[in-house]
């Protein structure tokens, strides 16, 4: 169900022909308006797609001292209950006035005004609407954006009504995705019906948009899925690599049902990831030196692309050796070092009189990971264990030592330390630098409304997206405000939604510990981990396309 204004007309229609396209002839049936909802049925299939036309999402009604815009009552979102998916919008109206306006009083709180910052109001109704606890699961909301706000971009930047937007979703408990258009919609200023559309030149249509068009990218964002591959693995684990932790080898450990080998990922749209070509990668990287840093998450993902390549060239000899804390897997006939130093905080970590302290504001131990030509860092996994798993008694900050303190905060200050240390040390025209991103666990099942479950264990299919019922976790926020700061280019490997639909592609009982191990931590190899390496793949290539 699309709910919302004349945009949301644009982008249910778009659908709809996406759709009928997709299977031309079907037979269906489009009922007209019934109690504000428009709806257009796929008979054969089953789907329904609808339309609420509800231009503020709050309730516009008429009393006796004229038409009230109600800030804070949603009884029209009763039409809403009992669909699948819930794409909302509104913005287009609120801007409205004189004769066009299509309200006489704003109330909030009992309150009547014949005015307010129409920004302010906005952002009050929005409150409203996420706040109602009825709200389903599966929820997008859509920003827009049209040419008047194109010339408000180039001239002072985004639209500010984003920015309430996307302050609002931040607060709502339960998950909403953002289907962020504005940007690629601002770039559009040809997309328009203009002088096309209803009315001629004296429409001169500038708000909505040409079908097929510009709507079609907004609904090819909607959809990216795990979807079955016969081809898949790309490698088998127990014949092909011999030097794999045995804690990520779930088929040679027993693993009873497959599929969970069979899925790659295909991202929105008409998007493809770039075919991984071991070959190439290699060739790329032709003696060069490439290091993971991180914890087990990044050990997962080095042994995955250690995989990858050696499956592509198996007559290749190599060598893998381990010092302290460094590994480095090498293929002799590439002189290509791919390197994993286990660092689970990225900050130091050290022994004092006083017991180990976690220090927040000190990389000492950095210069392992100069010099090389690519890096890929990875924290989050340790900074939540507490108890006999904690790997320290004190944190510390500057000179003052803590027993605690939020892990939240501490982590955002550690990747704080972390940026400055990159931005300080790495010199970006010899150094790709990469971040892993936070890799998420399974072990509570009301995150993807399996209320009774306690783990990944038994999980045999993904999810289908596009959201986790869960939401993202807040270290990823975290991440990217860190990110978005720092000088130097730091590619982030959004690897979170994607693996959060992955409920079974974890060890489970089949890694180290069995039963009693019960992993939902970590990945199956082959697996997840080698669509983060196509992740890395498909960004490494399309950089060097664009520096061509």
């Amino acid at each position: 169900m699309f709910v919302g204004d004349s945009l949301s007309r644009n982008q249910w229609q778009s659908l709809l022909c996406m759709l009928y396209t997709a299977v031309p002839g079907t037979k269906y049936n489009e009922t007209s308006s019934v109690d504000a909802v428009s709806t257009f049925t796929f008979t054969e299939l089953g789907v329904k797609v609808m339309l609420v036309h509800n231009v503020f999402l709050v309730d516009v009604v008429r009393e006796p001292k004229g038409r009230i815009l109600k800030l804070d009552s949603i009884e029209g979102g009763k039409l809403w209950k009992g669909v699948d998916m819930l794409v909302f919008n509104t913005w287009h109206w609120w801007n409205r006035r004189g004769p066009s306006q299509p309200w006489d009083f704003i109330e909030i709180g009992g309150k009547l005004y014949e005015d307010m910052d129409r920004t302010v109001a906005f952002e009050k109704a929005l409150v409203t609407s996420g706040g109602v606890g009825w709200m389903p699961t599966s929820i997008l909301l859509r920003p827009r954006s049209s040419f008047k706000e194109y010339l408000h971009h180039i001239t002072r930047g985004l639209p500010p009504a984003l920015t309430v937007l996307k302050r609002v979703l931040s607060t709502i408990k339960k998950p909403v995705e953002l289907l962020d258009v504005t940007n690629l919609s601002l770039l559009r200023k040809d997309g328009h019906p203009s002088i096309y559309g209803f009315g001629g030149e004296a429409g001169l249509d500038c708000s909505h948009w040409c079908l097929p068009g510009v709507p079609d990218t907004w609904n090819q964002i909607l959809y990216s899925s795990w979807v079955y591959d016969d081809t898949y693995p790309m490698y088998n684990a127990s014949s092909i690599c011999s030097f794999i932790e045995k804690q990520f080898d779930c088929d040679g450990n027993g693993r009873p049902d497959k599929l969970y080998l069979k899925y790659r990922w295909k991202p929105s749209g008409s998007c493809e990831l770039p075919k991984f070509s071991g070959q190439d990668f290699l060739m790329r990287f032709k003696g060069k030196k490439i290091m993971f840093v991180g914890d087990s998450l990044s050990l997962n993902q080095w042994q995955s692309l250690t995989c990858m390549l050696h499956a592509a060239v198996p007559q290749s000899s190599f060598s893998l050796k381990k010092i302290g804390n460094l590994s480095t897997f090498y293929l002799t006939d590439y002189s290509i070092s791919l390197m994993l130093s286990r660092n689970a905080f990225l900050v130091d970590l050290v022994k004092e009189k006083k017991g180990r302290i976690l220090k927040l504001d000190s990389i000492q131990n950095g210069n392992s990971w100069k010099g090389v030509d690519m890096l890929i860092f990875n924290t989050w996994h340790w900074w939540l264990h507490k108890g006999s798993s904690q790997p320290w008694d004190y944190i510390q900050q500057g000179d003052k030592p803590y027993k605690d303190m939020d892990r939240l905060i501490a982590f955002g200050e550690g990747l704080k330390t972390w940026a400055k240390w990159v931005d300080s040390n790495i010199n970006p025209s010899h150094t790709r630098v990469f971040f892993q991103g936070i890799s998420p666990t399974h072990y509570n099942g009301a995150e993807w409304n399996a209320t009774k479950a306690v783990s990944c264990n038994g999980e045999t299919q993904p999810m289908v997206g596009p959201a986790y019922p869960g939401g993202a976790p807040p270290a990823a926020a975290v991440v990217k405000a860190v990110l978005s700061n720092m000088t130097t280019a730091v590619g982030l490997l959004d690897v979170t939604l994607l693996s959060q639909l992955r409920k079974d592609g974890h060890p489970s009982a089949y890694g180290i510990g069995g039963q009693k191990g019960n992993d939902c931590s970590h990945w199956c190899l082959a697996g997840v981990p080698d669509a983060w390496n196509q992740l890395l793949y498909g960004l490494l290539i399309t950089a060097d396309k664009s520096n061509i």
